[in-house]
């Protein structure tokens, strides 16, 4: 190959590289002016994920549009036992939270300032009153913080709204996408070139796999690892312990991070209720319900469909976390487990060893 050939294909690649890195940012720049939109859709096609196996197993004996709305009418009794059984235990421990709060404050700072008056009994009195100055500072900026919340209380119940019209929407635009799923795919695997279409069809298998195992595996994870946070702060006698145990369960599916969310609340609690070896008993449970959930339940429900192992997983999230925030890491696993699964195909010219078995358990 000439140096004038060489030369050529560096500027072909190069521009190549330009024309993808425009676009890319030409395209992230439209979803942000249409952030709401990309919320919504993402939002229909991880609820569609969700009860795609029902909706399939369905499929079978009934029409696609009955099998959906029989998987909604389903879903909506199920909601209505748990509103019914649990929303009351939810919204009395909410109240008596909101009706505590500034008595655990007193009793927190009661606490740090006896420990201080015994810590400090040695010290300087100039010091003694710089430590106790700075708890008074702290204790302000919390009740300017909560009056400031207070305040925007208009925002807080027009926000609420946008989520109950999301909540609507959402329902409605997964129906559209389970009825026109398959008609959806077979008319992109028609814009693929004829000898690419096989190898299209088995990334898209390879995606299918990766994406629907992560958000089943996850809602499964985090509702065990709810019940069994609230069967230990019961076990405990820790207040609130319904509240804190399906906080806990929906924070888990933040990865890592979700977890030590889901303890502060329950460790202070116990701190200021029961003393410090209470709160040592809350850390060691919270401890042991993490690892059951890290090395039992989520392996074995989640199993190897993501295919990705802890070091990769961490590294996935600190750059979900850099790149978008909270919702970056929610997106980071699912993202690198799609990458590993294509890299493989690309590599070793067959799909991961996880993808067969997942499917046959599907059909």
């Amino acid at each position: 190959m000439t140096i004038d050939e060489r030369l050529n294909r560096a500027l072909k690649v190069l521009g190549i590289v330009a024309l993808s890195v425009a676009l890319l940012i030409a395209v992230s720049a439209f979803l942000h002016r249409i952030l709401v939109v990309v919320i919504v859709a993402g939002g229909a096609v991880f609820f569609a994920y969700l009860i795609y196996p029902l909706v399939r197993r369905f499929s079978r004996r009934l029409p696609r549009w009955l099998a959906i709305l029989s998987v909604y009418a389903l879903l909506a009794l199920l909601l209505g036992i748990l509103t019914v059984t649990l929303g009351p235990k939810l919204v009395f421990q909410a109240r008596c939270f909101a009706q505590d709060f500034p008595q655990i404050v007193r009793q927190a700072q009661d606490q740090a300032l006896g420990a201080q008056d015994t810590l400090l009994s040695s010290v300087p009195a100039e010091n003694r009153e710089a430590v106790l100055k700075a708890l008074d500072d702290m204790l302000a900026t919390a009740q300017r913080n909560v009056g400031a919340l207070a305040g925007q209380a208009l925002t807080i119940l027009l926000s609420l709204a946008s989520i109950v019209t999301a909540f609507v929407i959402i329902p409605v635009m997964a129906f559209y996408i389970l009825m026109d799923a398959d008609r959806l795919r077979a008319g992109f695997l028609r814009l693929i070139p004829t000898g690419h279409r096989e190898t299209t069809a088995s990334i898209l298998q390879d995606v299918d796999v990766v994406l629907g195992g992560f958000i089943r595996g996850q809602i499964i994870v985090g509702a065990c690892v709810a019940v069994l946070i609230t069967v230990l702060l019961l076990a405990l006698r820790i207040k609130y312990a319904l509240l804190i145990g399906v906080f806990a369960g929906v924070v888990n599916i933040i990865p890592y991070l979700g977890a030590i969310a889901g303890a502060i609340p329950a460790v202070l609690i116990a701190l200021f209720t029961h003393g410090f070896g209470w709160a040592l008993l809350v850390v060691a449970g919270f401890v042991l319900v993490n690892q059951a959930e890290g090395h039992i339940i989520a392996p074995n429900i989640v199993g190897q469909r993501v295919g990705l192992t802890p070091l990769m997983v961490v590294i996935a999230i600190l750059v979900g976390a850099e790149l978008g925030g909270i919702l970056g890491m929610f997106v980071a696993v699912p993202a690198a487990g799609i990458l590993k699964a294509l890299v493989a195909r690309f590599t070793q010219g067959q799909p991961p060893v996880q993808a067969q078995p997942a499917q046959e358990k599907r059909t």
